[in-house]
């Protein structure tokens, strides 16, 4: 809820988010999926962002911030941490009958990062008109993208077509946009391409550059699942930051990417060929 409060017009003096998350935390102590360490990572990555948005502040305080940043961002999304005790809701189901077994947590730890970077760092869409105007612009492109991603991966063989409609399809498209994409999204375009097209904007390539840059970067943090796995990810970054640097809203590549992993989800092998 705290997620979906990120995008709520209402703005009290406190953020509903805020509040929200405040009660996740309550809740996760006392059920015993959190630590009181958590506090640690969590006030950290909070305050490190908040201290990164101001312009004002010394460059190199500015810069120390942003590898703090990146620091818990990938320590939180990697599960590092050992204060998380995330509850695990699928346990090894076979989504597609020629796919790997599939595991699916509820990831606290990942989720706060899309969280905060989003909730301090970014502008968001709160009104009909934006949200209408963005979908206009990103729809129909999305489309071709995922069509032409899909036609590839079919082709090379990476997934069989396999049309499907699994039980647990409402805990994953709750878990998959709130929970996988909305951070990835965060920390990948909104944080690390954002900031470098800043980084390189006196650069004749700038642009590209930060996009490229992100998206290998996007790539590396699913090479868990393969070096083949990494190479689609890194091609899926780019469309990913392509609809971002487009758009200039974290919501369009949000919207790519949950589209794409649904499409993935309900047509074809998930979540990889066994």
């Amino acid at each position: 809820m705290a997620v979906v409060f990120l995008w709520i017009p209402y703005k009290p003096k406190i953020p509903l988010w805020i509040i929200t998350f405040a009660l996740a935390c309550i809740f996760g102590l006392v059920s015993k999926q959190l630590d009181m360490y958590a506090v640690f990572p969590i006030f950290t990555l909070a305050y490190a962002l908040h201290y990164f948005k101001q312009k004002n502040a010394p460059l190199v305080w500015r810069v120390i911030a942003s590898i703090v940043i990146l620091l818990l961002s990938c320590g939180l999304g990697a599960h590092l941490f050992p204060y998380f005790h995330n509850l695990k809701v699928l346990s090894n189901v076979a989504i597609s009958q020629d796919g790997i077994p599939f595991t699916l947590y509820l990831n606290y730890d990942k989720t706060i990062v899309g969280l905060f970077i989003l909730g301090l760092t970014q502008p968001l869409l709160t009104k009909k008109t934006e949200w209408l105007a963005v979908c206009k612009q990103t729809i129909p492109m999305a489309i071709k993208f995922i069509f032409i991603l899909v036609l590839l991966a079919r082709l090379a063989g990476e997934v069989h077509f396999d049309p499907k409609l699994p039980a647990c399809l409402p805990i994953w498209l709750i878990t998959n946009l709130l929970f996988v994409c909305v951070a990835e999204e965060a920390i990948f375009r909104g944080f690390i391409q954002k900031n470098l097209a800043v980084v390189f904007i006196n650069f004749k390539w700038g642009n590209l550059l930060a996009l490229v840059i992100a998206s290998l970067l996007f790539g590396f943090a699913h090479y868990a699942g393969g070096i083949a796995y990494s190479i689609w990810g890194t091609i899926a970054g780019l469309g990913y930051g392509w609809f971002f640097q487009k758009t200039k809203q974290i919501e369009s590549s949000i919207l790519v990417h949950f589209s794409l992993n649904l499409v993935h989800f309900l047509l074809f092998t998930y979540p990889a060929l066994g």
